[in-house]
């Protein structure tokens, strides 16, 4: 794989992050009420502010609209990065690296978000490291072309997500999220007890995984198998919900799901691919001097 085709792999899987995000915040909803409703950090800072009290505050429809606007914006914010990750390249102007760093920093502060509304999960923000990661890649690529380095990031980017990904799974650490049950009953003809085993026994694959990738022999399939577990949890999001109905409408209310995950499936296999062209590339070299 050359340099020009890993780009264009960080590209798209950016594109995909910013436009699903786009997607949901344009026409769904986002956690951040979560920060604006809670009492316990805002109140005094609204007192002493806006000198109201804190129920005239939540109950007030302009605190809810400006929310709202506040989630329309953002989501406009991710859709010009989506364009961008598309267009940009290392001749291009400061103002697109500067909007894709604010992409990319509004990422974080939503995995933030999506970790306080799930009762600060420490695992659940890093869940989120391919997703608020790959822009930062994407960045950094364009101005260092240091591929070993680019390649150990994203290693870690994956190793973090299937970790936690997979505290989730076994349902020791932290409780069996009732989505991950729903949609393998939905996809799968199982009952709930088989469903939970499964779940357990991809969580443990999960831990494996992102320790195989780090050593050189195993590395191989285990990004292969990450890739083809990222998309299938990718594309679970959306088929489960054909369990209800098949309708523009469940495709919808999905399909945003789908799409910012795909790159839990795309970037293991851009490593893959790069890490198997680079070992032909060894392997000609040392026939080639056999031969001689």
């Amino acid at each position: 794989m050359n340099t020009k085709t890993l780009l264009s792999f960080l590209k798209f899987s950016s594109f995909f992050i910013f436009f699903g995000r786009a997607y949901q915040h344009l026409f769904w909803d986002a956690p951040y009420r979560s920060f604006f409703w809670d009492q316990h950090l805002l109140e005094p800072v609204i007192n002493f502010i806006f000198d109201v009290s804190w129920q005239s505050y939540v109950t007030n429809l302009n605190t809810d609209f400006a929310i709202q606007i506040l989630t329309r914006s953002i989501g406009i914010l991710y859709l010009a990065c989506a364009i961008i990750s598309i267009i940009i390249n290392e001749n291009s102007k400061m103002w697109m690296r500067s909007v894709l760093k604010l992409g990319a920093v509004s990422l974080v502060f939503l995995a933030l978000m999506i970790t306080k509304d799930k009762f600060y999960h420490l695992i659940m923000f890093f869940e989120h490291t391919i997703q608020f990661g790959v822009p930062i890649a994407l960045l950094y690529f364009l101005k260092h072309k240091n591929v070993p380095l680019l390649l150990f990031y994203l290693k870690v980017f994956i190793a973090l997500a299937f970790t936690c990904h997979g505290m989730y799974a076994i349902g020791v650490f932290y409780p069996l999220p009732g989505n991950f049950v729903t949609m393998t009953l939905n996809i799968l003809p199982i009952q709930e007890e088989m469903a939970k085993n499964l779940l357990f026994v991809a969580g443990v694959l999960d831990f494996i995984i992102a320790i195989a990738i780090f050593v050189p022999k195993l590395s191989k399939p285990a990004l292969l198998y990450a890739c083809f577990w990222g998309l299938v949890t990718a594309l679970a999001r959306i088929f489960s919900g054909f369990h209800y109905d098949f309708s523009l409408s469940i495709i919808h209310q999905y399909l945003y799901l789908t799409i910012y995950r795909l790159p839990h499936g795309l970037i293991p296999l851009l490593v893959y691919l790069y890490l198997s062209k680079n070992s032909l590339k060894k392997s000609k070299t040392v026939n080639s001097l056999v031969s001689a």
